[in-house]
Parts: structure tokens; C-alpha cells; sequence
């Protein structure tokens, strides 16, 4: 199973903004050696948010810890033309997903799934997933 981590799942877990819920899925799913995967315009959005309320040493610990047990998925011209051309109304979210598309993701997990409305893609948030398959 190929799982897509969207940024808001990886910034909820390293800034804790949702009691642990999205740190709680990622390691679960880590346990489980599933494939995760991500893209590199995450990395740079985590820095970039995180840079003011978190110590540096500790955003790029964690952010090794990310690039070092997730599989990058690298934004390509395909990936930024099929975004613009889209219907997604945010453009981030539709790198997303044709980030997703690309490594013919399983599953999608996102705190945005209004957002994706009309993927191909199951789509599915971090509190959803943690009710679903950890809190039971």
C-alpha cells in the first residue's frame, strides 16, 4: 500500500496541533513499513512555516527523520501543468494530489479533504484514520 502525506499532517505532527493525532498515524504507519511518500515542496513549506516557532537544529532533525523513513516524490512540469489546468481551487493542494497520482498513491491523508472533492484518490483525514484503524 502506497500512502501520500499531505504538509498539514506533518506540520499538526511536529508542532502538535492536534493532540498528537497526525504523530500518532505516522508512527503507526511507520510500524507497519508501509510506503509513505511526500514531496519535496513539503519539506520547504515545513521549514518555512516551522522556522519561527521552533529551533532550527530541531525542524531539520525532524525533517531528516522525514526525508530518511518517507519516500520523496519530486514536482515535475507535468505535475505543475496538470495543477493549473485542474478544478482544485487551492494550487498547493493540487500538487498534492498529482504528487499522489504520480506514484499511483493508495490513499490520501489530509486535514483538507473538502479540498479534494473530486480526486480519484481515496482521501481520508488524520482523526478519520485514527478512529478508523488505531483507536479500535
Amino acid at each position: 500500500m502506497k500512502i501520500y502525506i499531505d504538509t498539514n499532517i506533518y506540520l499538526n505532527a511536529i508542532e502538535n496541533r492536534d493532540n498528537d493525532i497526525s504523530k500518532n498515524v505516522l508512527i503507526f504507519l511507520e510500524a507497519r513499513n508501509v510506503k509513505i511518500f511526500f514531496n519535496d515542496l513539503s519539506i520547504i513549506n515545513i521549514h518555512y512555516i516551522t522556522r519561527k516557532t521552533i529551533d532550527k537544529k530541531i525542524i531539520k532533525n525532524e525533517l531528516k527523520k522525514i526525508l530518511s523513513k518517507h519516500n520523496l516524490v519530486s514536482i515535475d512540469k507535468n505535475i505543475i501543468q496538470n495543477s493549473f489546468d485542474s478544478n482544485f481551487k487551492d494550487f498547493e493542494d493540487a500538487i498534492q494530489y498529482f504528487c499522489a497520482k504520480k506514484i499511483n498513491a493508495d490513499l490520501i491523508i489530509t486535514n483538507n479533504t473538502k479540498d479534494f472533492l473530486n480526486s480519484e484518490i481515496q482521501i481520508i483525514s488524520a482523526l478519520e484514520f485514527y478512529k478508523n484503524y488505531i483507536k479500535n
